[in-house]
């Protein structure tokens, strides 16, 4: 269960919690690119890929569930494992009406750039799953972050080229029947894997990773709903070409979980803007030790615990949850 720690540096109370998915998976050793979403009951799902390296023939999606009335994770079990080939980067969403969505990533030639996106749904909360099918045909369209609901209802998926290292995302406006395909977000540098939130006029926000040499996250903006983007501008928040993700909690102000350094993959940082990314006066360490902690995804639950899950040490996942207090200092 959460427990209350008396933070030194303010003297309130706050929640701050966290749990491994797992030790080991014995044939499975290394462990990668986790991504969650809040069941109908409260508990959290998480699917990430495993196996003996990335991007290896062996590497398959596991999926784990946190049980909310224990604070406890049930032991991994084998999603899917597409035979003789490389399983990748996958999202898990469980829209309104309770139905899991399962985005993913298969390798079919020599690596990311050959990459093909599948579809599967599920509901019985992943007891069951329908057959992949092609979600787009193109050939290195990925995902990683979480599925947005909108305001008005459009479901929003984020998503990148391989090949061009440029992101963009996809919208729907009948619940997933059918599915759009936005313009690229332009830049001078190569972005991939956009965060998105939708702020107070309605209008999108996307933070994105770079592979360039301006090693910073960069910020891109849509009027019209995700069809189109303004031309990125780097933000004063570092990144070392590693993913990262950005929530709007409920109170309006957003959050954003990333390694905000130049080089390496540690520390690992979550950030706090009271002003929808103009700034981000609040930056906490969750991971500050040698090694790597990184592609984490983030939501806030419905009670309002927020909760972050990330690749630790490429061994395993980690599972953190804290309040908005610990996050903020208002206790």
């Amino acid at each position: 269960m959460n427990r209350r720690i008396v933070p030194p540096e303010y003297g309130g109370e706050y929640v701050l919690q966290s749990a491994m998915l797992f030790e080991t998976i014995a044939d499975r050793p290394s462990s990668h690119c986790a991504c969650i979403t809040e069941a109908p009951d409260g508990d959290m799902l998480c699917v990430w890929y495993a196996g003996s390296r990335e991007a290896a023939p062996d590497v398959a999606l596991m999926l784990g569930r946190w049980r909310r009335a224990t604070g406890q994770w049930d032991e991994p079990q084998l999603l899917l494992d597409t035979p003789g080939k490389p399983d990748g980067n996958a999202v898990l969403h469980c829209d309104p009406s309770g139905k899991l969505w399962l985005f993913h990533n298969v390798i079919e030639g020599r690596g990311w750039s050959d990459t093909r996106l599948y579809v599967r749904t599920s509901e019985d909360e992943g007891a069951t799953w329908t057959d992949a099918e092609f979600f787009d045909p193109e050939v290195g369209r990925m995902v990683r972050t979480g599925m947005r609901v909108l305001s008005d209802g459009r479901w929003l998926l984020p998503a990148y080229d391989e090949r061009s290292w440029q992101g963009l995302c996809y919208t729907s406006d009948d619940e997933g029947a059918t599915w759009q395909c936005s313009e690229p977000m332009v830049a001078p540098v190569p972005l991939i894997q956009p965060a998105i939130v939708e702020r107070s006029d309605g209008s999108l926000l996307a933070y994105q990773r770079t592979g360039g040499d301006e090693r910073r996250i960069w910020a891109s903006a849509s009027q019209d709903r995700g069809q189109t983007w303004s031309e990125c501008i780097a933000t004063d928040l570092h990144n070392p070409n590693s993913g990262v993700d950005m929530v709007r909690l409920r109170e309006g102000d957003l959050a954003l979980v990333c390694n905000n350094v130049p080089k390496g993959r540690t520390p690992l940082h979550v950030a706090w803007s009271p002003d929808e990314g103009a700034s981000w006066p609040i930056i906490r360490e969750l991971e500050s030790i040698p090694g790597e902690f990184s592609y984490p995804t983030m939501l806030q639950a419905h009670d309002g615990l927020v909760h972050i899950v990330y690749t630790y040490q490429r061994e395993t996942i980690k599972h953190v949850w804290f309040d908005r207090a610990w996050l903020t200092g208002e206790a």
